[in-house]
């Protein structure tokens, strides 16, 4: 049977597609759940016109993609879990956790299908992990896993913040430092002439005590 699609269905089209499929498939799936429609003439008629209605609500998709993938972007969710010495975890952390972990930081649900991880996470350490929010539109969410005990790691802007106070501190640290020498020379050189100018003054006393003596 001949069918048009009206969304993306995976293994037979896009939006907007004419294809041929099983009668059975047609009929007890794609119809009823009002994914395609029947290429009769009629409908073969206003396919150009409903083309047009896809294409504009796929850019809206995406508009509207392109937004969350931006509020979910480099987003960091921290597992704290029982690990060996050499850092391989007694378990694992799947999609679903991730999923589960990072809706409740967002406030709102995300899809653990749309997670883009190809195994468990059995290992500690930071862990970059993408999630698909449309075709074509990605983004980063962090996984930072720890073993009982050790600090949590702060997010990455967290930490680029922190860095900026300490090497600010570390210059004004070097500029008081600096100063400090400085004025410690100076200090150094007012008693190399405050010792000159006693020695000067004990010399010219023995002088006089001698030459009232002859």
């Amino acid at each position: 049977m001949k069918v048009i699609l009206l969304e993306d269905v995976v293994g037979a089209g896009g939006a907007g597609d004419v294809v041929e499929v099983k009668n059975g498939y047609a009929r007890n799936k794609l119809l009823p759940s009002g994914v395609a429609i029947e290429a009769s003439k009629t409908n073969m008629k206003t396919l150009e016109h409903r083309r047009a209605k896809i294409a504009a609500k796929r850019t809206a998709d995406k508009e509207m993609a392109q937004a969350l993938a931006v509020r979910i972007e480099g987003k960091q969710v921290d597992f704290t879990v029982k690990a060996g010495d050499s850092g391989k975890l007694f378990g694992s952390i799947t999609a679903a956790d991730i999923t589960a972990a990072i809706s409740a930081v967002l406030g709102f649900e995300l899809d653990k299908r749309k997670l883009l991880l190809d195994a468990p996470v059995k290992i500690v350490g930071l862990h970059d992990v993408r999630y698909r929010v449309y075709p074509e539109v990605e983004a980063t969410i962090k996984v930072n896993v720890l073993s009982e005990g050790a600090p949590i790691l702060p997010p990455a802007e967290v930490l680029k913040d922190t860095y900026a106070d300490a090497d600010l501190e570390d210059e004004e640290a070097g500029e008081d430092e600096g100063s400090y020498v400085y004025d410690a020379s100076e200090a150094a050189a007012d008693v190399d002439s405050a010792d000159a100018e006693d020695a000067e003054a004990a010399g010219a006393e023995a002088d006089e005590d001698a030459w009232a003596n002859a």
